[in-house]
Formats: structure tokens, C-alpha cells, sequence
């Protein structure tokens, strides 16, 4: 991944509703850190390794994947899943 810019929204990938801003990078020991801000938590730092594992920056976030629909409700399509009562006929 990229180095992330400065200002740069970022969101949890285990809950997208949790939004980070980056507001500053440092090189500790060799590795780049992220300082994080949000509303609900303080600011604090993560190194590089960290941010590209548990966050996705909004361009990722935003992006319209490809393929719109899922693929299970592709699966139930091929299956000929029928919408209705299942007592009809």
C-alpha cells in the first residue's frame, strides 16, 4: 500500500462507521508511524504495518466494486431461486 497523505480519511475495516483523519507521520525505529485522530477516541500513533492491516483509506471505501451483485445471490440466480410463498404452485 501507499503512503497515506496527511488529512487523509481512513476507516476501521471491522466497523467502516469508525473514521480516523491522519494528522501527522513520524519515523520511529526505522518504521513510519501514522498519528491518528478521531471524535471518539484521542489522537494516537500506529505504525504503517498496523493502518495497511485494520483501516481502509476512503478512496478504497468509496470505490464500486466491480461485480454488483454478491456473489451468493448469483449462486441462488443459477439455482433458479423463485421469490414467493413456498406453499404456492
Amino acid at each position: 500500500m501507499a503512503e497515506i497523505e496527511i488529512n487523509t480519511k481512513i476507516f476501521r475495516k471491522d466497523n467502516l462507521d469508525i473514521v480516523y483523519s491522519v494528522s501527522g507521520k513520524k519515523h520511529l525505529n526505522g518504521i513510519l508511524h501514522y498519528k491518528l485522530k478521531s471524535e471518539n477516541a484521542g489522537e494516537i500513533f500506529l505504525s504503517e504495518h498496523a493502518v495497511n492491516d485494520r483501516f481502509v483509506t476512503e478512496n478504497k471505501h468509496c470505490a464500486k466494486p466491480n461485480n454488483s451483485v454478491s456473489r451468493l445471490f448469483n449462486k441462488l440466480i443459477k439455482n433458479g431461486y423463485i421469490i414467493g410463498k413456498s406453499n404456492e404452485k
